[in-house]
């Protein structure tokens, strides 16, 4: 049982306290192919599956992806992050983010990156809190072959500019078995800018016995790795999307994410024939233009429409409170994810 946050807590202010994430897919449109791409669990164009075509309502438009967003600003959500598909592949970004009513909330843009002029070309936009820019490897040989296209040299100096143009910027890293001998790499180019960096394992989308190319790599040993730098362990901590420990690097820091130390499982996921293979466990809320409501990205059985007609926050809660369910059940599942 976990019982380090208060009970008499709501299920929203739990799901607040804990980090879950609303994550709001504005575009299904992307100028990569990565292999391992969740996709916010949409229909991917890039690689049809005929799994990918549950029952919704139509596409949402602008209008709806804003009313949503502010909707959970409104409710006091801490952060929202807009992501795709590619999000800076979207017709008019600013013209969005300049409707968004954030409040006290954080925007946060999830990107690839290679877009960054469609920002750069213009003066800074102060609704964006902070980018959260995908760098697997810095090989650009890789790059191409694993990821679809463009260069690693290319999303680098990317991030230099946007870091320079005045964005918060951070790097994610997803650690699969292809790029496990890049992140030395990715952690020093990190650390030459002073730009913080975030390494997950590949989060498994579906039921594909290769998905992680060969069996599932534990992060651990990039802990001993930073060790061996002379980094310094600041924090370690268990909520929404599982174990993390915060390194600090010379002044940069440095997250590790190891769902194989824990990720968190609640009676949402009671019956669920995932949990064993689960690369994510509870974690957030996921929405798109795709007109679904998406608490997990395996249980596409509990996916549900958006009904247009109807409040949008009663909507959140109603997923939410789904997602962390009766919290005294609520426990950490370790081990690899098989």
């Amino acid at each position: 049982m976990y019982t380090e946050v208060s009970p008499s807590l709501s299920r929203f202010e739990r799901f607040q306290q804990l980090g879950g994430k609303f994550r709001v897919a504005i575009i299904n449109r992307c100028n990569l192919d990565c292999f391992f791409c969740h996709n916010e669990a949409m229909a991917n164009p890039r690689r049809p599956r005929a799994d990918h075509d549950p029952a919704a309502a139509r596409p949402l438009n602008t209008d709806d992806l804003i009313s949503i967003i502010n909707a959970y600003t409104a409710m006091g959500g801490r952060q929202v992050n807009l992501t795709g598909g590619e999000p800076l592949a979207h017709p008019d970004l600013p013209g969005l983010l300049s409707r968004i009513d954030k409040r006290g909330s954080r925007i946060m843009l999830n990107t690839n990156g290679i877009l960054a002029g469609r920002l750069l070309r213009r003066p800074h936009i102060d609704t964006l809190d902070g980018l959260l820019v995908s760098l697997h490897t810095t090989d650009d040989d890789l790059f191409r072959t694993k990821l679809g296209g463009a260069s690693a040299r290319q999303v680098m100096d990317n991030i230099v500019a946007l870091h320079r143009h005045g964005y918060t910027v951070g790097i994610n890293y997803s650690l699969g078995a292809y790029n496990r001998d890049e992140f030395a790499d990715v952690v020093d180019f990190a650390g030459l800018h002073g730009i913080a960096l975030k390494t997950i394992t590949l989060v498994r989308p579906n039921e594909d016995p290769d998905f992680y190319g060969g069996d599932w790599i534990d992060p651990a040993w990039l802990e001993r790795l930073l060790a061996g730098r002379g980094a310094k362990k600041q924090s370690e901590k268990r909520a929404f999307g599982g174990y993390t420990s915060t390194w600090d690097l010379g002044g940069t820091p440095i997250r590790i994410k190891n769902i194989g130390r824990g990720r968190l499982q609640t009676s949402f996921c009671e019956g669920c024939s995932h949990q064993r293979s689960c690369g994510e466990g509870i974690y957030g809320v996921r929405v798109g233009v795709d007109s679904l409501w998406k608490p997990c990205l395996l249980r596409r059985d509990r996916f549900t429409a958006v009904d247009t007609t109807q409040s949008y926050t009663t909507q959140i809660r109603a997923v939410i409170d789904a997602m962390i369910g009766d919290w005294e059940e609520a426990r950490y599942q370790e081990g690899a994810p098989s």
